[in-house]
């Protein structure tokens, strides 16, 4: 029995949506590092940027289900950014070590993530830019 067009369709989506994570995770643990090595002073170990990265986005989803359940609309959404912060800040400061081996402590570990987060904006400002422009020429075309 062969495929039908949908399918294959579907299944090259979904091929897709697993490449742009992938991408999505090196990207973000290389900006990760980046900005841990302008607040520390060093880069820290690749796999452990990446490590970090995907516990604390397993960490932020348990804690957005419990703020999920205490808060509802915009003061829910101000509330999700405060807690991804500090969570993010928590592990950084847990698994990000210093030189010596020891943890950097929970004010830097903040520097490094308010860092990220505005790499992080920066680098979708500018992605949201060429996206724009990109689509826009085609639809100009079209």
């Amino acid at each position: 029995m062969g495929t039908s067009s949908l399918a294959a369709l579907a299944s090259m989506g979904l091929f897709g949506i697993l490449v742009m994570i992938v991408v999505g995770i090196l990207v973000a643990a290389l900006v990760l590092s980046v900005s841990f090595r302008l607040v520390v002073g060093y880069m820290p170990s690749y796999v452990r940027a990446i490590g970090a990265l995907v516990l604390t986005w397993i960490a932020v989803a348990i804690a957005m289900v419990v703020v999920g359940m205490v808060t509802h609309g915009a003061a829910g959404g101000l509330l999700s950014l405060i807690v991804n912060f500090l969570v993010g800040a928590a592990v950084v400061n847990y698994l990000l070590l210093a030189q010596n081996g020891s943890q950097i402590g929970y004010g830097k570990a903040c520097m490094v993530q308010l860092v990220y987060s505005v790499i992080g904006i920066v680098l979708g400002a500018i992605i949201l830019g060429i996206m724009a422009v990109f689509f826009g020429s085609m639809l100009a075309h079209a």
